[in-house]
């Protein structure tokens, strides 16, 4: 529909705006009746409102050349500058006065009818969803007024001009709402609260009413101003109704419950309030909503929590604990004292499973201790992986107990000393990795048992300790080939080096390296004696490990030995053929840790025994091949052994005694003895006590210089420094054990004795690094 304009009266012109809006409000009544309009009506009624925009105004300060001259054909519509001017006040006005009756008619049905709850919340939300899609179509008819006329009054800045769609939510507010806005929030949360009493509701009436409050929120206002609306008519009422309703509840429930069945109702609530965000609430609501409901239902009733969670630790109600996590983990303060509380209670378990493993003071099997201790760390490290998820606060809270009982603990205390621990594992070690007569685990088992152990040692304070022992033992199943597997002992050896760094396996993997080097170099020898045989020089089973100086745990002799001339032509074949290979280098030979078999016959008929004897032993057996008797003082003789050596008993169930060089030794021609093959090179538990307590006490000689070696490194770093950062220094640098500040102090007086660093002049705490 078109129209043209010539210089009619003002008359005629006003007779043809009331034509427009005649022909327009019929067809928004048929809008908002929702009678169905077609694509030719609806451009009907779009043209109809641009021609009602379109027509001239009939301001009387317009100028000449702002009206258009006479035209037969339809005039175009400009930009307001030129040609025809806009009169879309009067449309607008027009539109919002509809809008205004149509909505106290609206209004007036619900006061006639005097609708309540649910019933009016039904029609309630039925009249916003076809007056909102109404006033949709409305906006579409009315486009070229927004783009035109709002558009520059608001430009203008008149904020109360709104784009017709925007109007008629403005008229909603004032004829609907806003009358209306507490009987429809009333329905609105009388219908949550049947929900939350388990009725069945209709949600979709609440997820109506809800988002028109949202949608009233005019589109050019800020977030938050968008939000008004929802929140003051709202938003505000629903969650002063939510901590109204969960705080009578859980005060009611948990008088009538236990605390489990009040954590599991506390779950499903939480858990409700968030579907009921994702059904029907706005999101902006979810943060206060889930602070309210937290603060309701856990943190009121922390202390009841606290005094709970201890039952479910000592019951191992593993699945309740990880409920408590659940809600005390949105309360940030109640983790911390849970996290004490766990910790504090796996430090109790811990050393009563220590205790219950120690037969008596002096004696502790490795194996019952270290498994006390994994089942108590895999028990907790499971329950801090699945009911705490694996948080952090309980992780520590594991490691710190874990450090605390494994270090210091009965066992300990008996012992007196802090390395226990570090000594028990060690030696467990070599029970996994030894041959013995029971029969060991696969070594998949093994390699599993072995990730264990590095657990433990993970929380090993005195990790050199460990590495005292560890070394001392590994080099006896080397030496004795008595490993379970080399693969394994290599395996573990890496292991250690990922925990602890190269430097503190470095002489371990050396003696391992060595292993393998000996018996190449022993191959060698064997074709070399094939190739070079000589009489008397066939020992069977003739090997030699050829250890690196200062890698393993030996000294060189400190007196000389005479060995027997039985195994002497082996002995001096082998020490030539190796300075034939390694031109430069020095054999030691260690007899002490040498052993061998010799074979004993007796008797008519014979009867053979094999006795496994250490090289000493084998020399004074020897003795006895041509004499049934001799003196003391004629075996010190013939073998140089030293007197304390010679004490050692041929037989292991031999008394040591005190021994004159005039006493006689005699051959026990009567011996007797069930088993072919008898081990005479067993150590005397006298003899093994001595080793761990030299153990021990290397470890602290070995303490000081390290000591030491870190004061000057960090002194000749800093070249001046205070006695408490010094101290600070030290204890930060020395990862392997943890330095006492006595054993400190005392280590910072030998060097000042040394001339290594010095009191600083007038001050007394202040060292400083003589170069």
């Amino acid at each position: 529909m078109t129209h043209s304009f010539s210089s009619n009266p003002h008359g005629q012109r006003q007779r043809d705006l009331e034509t427009f809006w005649s022909d327009l409000r019929q067809g928004i009544d048929q809008v908002y009746n929702k009678e169905n309009i077609n694509k030719q009506r609806y451009m009907q009624l779009y043209s109809c409102a641009y021609d009602y925009c379109a027509n001239v105004s009939g301001d009387p300060n317009a100028k000449a050349n702002d009206l258009p001259k006479p035209t037969k054909k339809p005039m175009k519509a400009t930009n307001g500058k030129q040609g025809a001017r806009f009169i879309g006040h009067e449309l607008y006005k027009k539109i919002k006065d509809y809008l205004e009756v149509y909505l106290e008619q609206c209004r007036a049905k619900i006061v006639e009818k005097d609708l309540q709850d649910e019933v009016l919340l039904d029609f309630y939300t039925k009249q916003w969803s076809d007056f909102r899609f109404s006033s949709k179509v409305l906006n579409g008819i009315c486009q070229y007024l927004n783009r035109h006329w709002v558009k520059r009054k608001r430009e203008e800045g008149n904020k109360k001009i709104y784009e017709i769609s925007d109007l008629a939510f403005v008229q909603w507010k004032e004829h609907m709402l806003t009358p209306l806005s507490n009987q429809v929030t009333r329905a609105v949360l009388k219908l949550i609260e049947k929900e939350r009493n388990g009725e069945v509701v209709n949600t979709g009436l609440i997820k109506t009413a809800v988002e028109s409050f949202v949608q009233l929120g005019l589109k050019g206002n800020a977030p938050e101003a968008r939000l008004l609306v929802y929140s003051q008519n709202f938003e505000h009422h629903f969650l002063a109704e939510t901590t109204s309703y969960y705080t009578s509840e859980s005060m009611l429930f948990l008088q009538q419950n236990p605390v489990p069945e009040y954590l599991k109702k506390a779950q499903k609530r939480l858990k409700d309030e968030q579907e009921r965000c994702d059904k029907y609430l706005n999101e902006s609501t979810r943060s206060e909503l889930e602070k309210r409901c937290t603060q309701v239902l856990v943190e009121q009733h922390l202390e009841i929590f606290y005094s709970e969670f201890q039952n479910l630790l000592d019951n191992d109600k593993n699945e309740d604990i990880g409920r408590m996590y659940e809600l005390v983990y949105r309360l940030e303060p109640g983790l911390k004292h849970l996290k004490q509380l766990l910790e504090e209670h796996i430090s109790r378990v811990g050393l009563k499973a220590v205790q219950s493993c120690q037969e008596s003071k002096e004696s502790v099997d490795p194996k019952s201790y270290v498994q006390a201790l994994l089942d108590v760390h895999r028990k907790y490290n499971d329950l801090v992986n699945k009911s705490f998820d694996k948080n952090s606060l309980f992780v520590q809270a594991l490691d710190k107990a874990c450090t605390g009982f494994i270090n210091k603990n009965c066992v300990s205390e008996a012992a007196n000393n802090t390395g226990k621990s570090p000594e028990l594992l060690a030696k467990y070690c070599n029970l996994l990795l030894k041959k013995s007569s029971r029969i060991n685990p696969e070594e998949e088992e093994l390699e599993s048992i072995l990730n264990d152990v590095m657990v433990i040692f993970k929380y090993i304070t005195e990790k050199d300790v460990f590495q005292k022992f560890y070394r001392n033992l590994l080099a006896s199943r080397l030496v004795n080939d008595t490993s379970v597997s080399h693969d394994l002992e290599g395996s573990m050896i890496s292991k250690l080096k990922q925990e602890c760094g190269f430097e503190y396996t470095s002489k371990l993997q050396k003696m391992y390296t060595d292993t393998h080097t000996s018996k190449d170099l022993n191959d060698r020898f064997q074709e070399y004696c094939s190739s070079n045989p000589a009489p008397n020089d066939s020992l069977q089973g003739f090997s030699v490990m050829v250890l690196s100086d200062g890698s393993w745990p030996y000294s060189r002799p400190s007196s000389e030995f005479n060995i027997a001339p039985e195994l002497r032509v082996i002995h001096d074949k082998f020490s030539a053929f190796y300075d034939k290979q390694h031109s430069g280098r020095k054999l030691s030979w260690l007899y002490s840790q040498s052993k061998g078999e010799v074979e004993w016959s007796r008797g008519k008929p014979k009867t053979s025994h094999r006795f496994h004897c250490t090289t000493f032993q084998l020399s004074i057996l020897f003795q006895f091949n041509h004499r049934d008797s001799l003196t003391f003082g004629e075996l010190q003789t013939n073998t140089m052994i030293e007197k304390a050596l010679s004490k050692q008993p041929t037989n292991s169930e031999t008394k040591e005694s005190e021994i004159q060089l005039s006493d006689i030794v005699q051959l026990n021609l009567s011996y007797s003895n069930r088993k072919i093959r008898v081990n005479l090179a067993l150590p005397l538990k006298s003899e093994a006590k001595q080793e761990t307590e030299q153990a021990h006490q290397s470890v602290k000689d070995d303490r000081m210089l390290v000591i030491q070696a870190c004061i000057v490194r960090t002194m000749k770093s800093r070249k001046q420094l205070k006695h408490s950062l010094l101290l600070a220094e030290v204890m930060q640098q020395l990862q392997n054990f943890q330095p006492s500040v006595p054993a400190i102090k005392k280590c910072i007086g030998i060097l000042i004795e040394k001339d290594y660093i010095e009191r600083l002049n007038g001050e007394n705490d202040t060292y400083q690094y003589r170069a």
